[in-house]
């Protein structure tokens, strides 16, 4: 009878964790907004300033714990200080886009409420850099470009979901990514390059935002 009683109590204890566990009969599909802050480093962070932006994103759920998903985002930077070269000042403003492919390991958690991942996303980002020249003796001789630059990149992030509704999470998200190698080079004219000045991207970011389930 005790031997019955205990097996009954199994039971009823791992039949309660399961509908605790999966309380919410999740949806396959995120989609998710979020604002960003990112800090460059490397030679990116010796000519730009901490930029700003945002992403959109969808995910789909695989199964509980895996997920994949794509998204685009916009970043803006300002010139941290003008670069100077003999007699010319150089002043940057700089805004990416990438657009990339994701991949997220949702760490399982007793109820699911508060749901920390892990994440790698890779894909392309595309750089616009205007480069302002203004030359101290040849005042005529300035110059102002809009360059595009597309290149390979990859970064880690990691994060948490906040369950506000049955529909509605909070997404808080730690993140980094790096811009493998930038072609600098641009022509000014026929005759002579310029350089944008910096090479590849190492950044690192925080976002947070929203992801609605559909």
């Amino acid at each position: 009878m005790k031997k019955l009683l205990y097996i009954l109590c199994l039971v009823l204890l791992a039949t309660t964790a399961d509908a605790q566990y999966y309380r919410r009969g999740e949806s396959s599909f995120l989609l998710g907004v979020n604002a960003g802050y990112t800090y460059p480093l490397g030679d990116f962070g010796k000519i730009a300033k901490n930029g700003l932006g945002g992403n959109l994103s969808i995910k789909y759920l695989i199964n509980d714990v895996i997920g994949i998903g794509f998204e685009v985002g916009y970043q803006t930077f300002k010139s941290k200080i003008p670069t100077e070269d003999n007699n010319t000042t150089q002043n940057n403003k700089s805004f990416v886009i990438p657009a990339l492919l994701e991949t997220t390991f949702y760490i399982p958690t007793w109820d699911r409420s508060v749901l920390p991942y892990v994440g790698l996303h890779f894909g392309a980002y595309m750089v616009n850099t205007k480069v302002m020249k203004n030359d101290s003796y040849e005042p005529n001789a300035g110059i102002s470009k809009s360059i595009y630059k597309i290149s390979p990149g990859i970064g880690p992030n990691i994060g948490v979901l906040i369950e506000l509704s049955d529909k509605i999470n909070l997404d808080l998200k730690v993140r980094g990514d790096y811009v493998v190698k930038i072609d600098g080079e641009y022509d000014i004219n026929e005759y002579q390059k310029g350089n944008i000045g910096f090479s590849k991207m190492l950044n690192i970011g925080a976002n947070i935002g929203l992801l609605y389930k559909f």
